[in-house]
């Protein structure tokens, strides 16, 4: 079976949901460790993104600092960095060939082929 990648649909949680959320990790940042402070912006983070065939459930989710939770997304090594190479080796593996623009005459993907003399020939399909 092969993994989701970057189609599970992200659903935010109720106040109620949040408040359980943090209660339920003691108010400690599941990135850091650290207790999260009153009035300190924190998110309810994804353990293993969406993205990468995480889902919406709570055992996937835990309070993170914002900063905390920005640094792991956008990181050298992020969530996103990571969903991106997933995605293009899951597109590679399926056959699916992202085009970068028009095709060059006598390129594979125009129809035409440029023989060694120079001239251009209709490409058989």
């Amino acid at each position: 079976m092969t993994e989701d990648v970057g189609t599970t649909p992200r659903k935010p949680l109720t106040p109620t949901q949040r408040l359980k959320l943090f209660e339920t990790f003691e108010g400690r940042c599941v990135l850091c460790e650290r207790k999260i402070g009153a009035g300190e912006p924190w998110i309810d983070e994804h353990l293993r993104a969406l993205g990468l065939g995480g889902t919406n459930a709570a055992e996937n989710r835990g309070p993170a600092h914002k900063a905390c939770a920005d640094a792991k997304t956008h990181g050298k090594d992020g969530d996103l960095a990571r969903i991106a190479k997933a995605k293009r080796v899951k597109m590679r593996h399926l056959g699916i060939r992202q085009r970068k623009g028009p095709a060059i005459p006598g390129s594979r993907d125009s129809g035409w082929k440029r023989k060694l003399d120079g001239t251009l020939e209709r490409r058989s399909k």
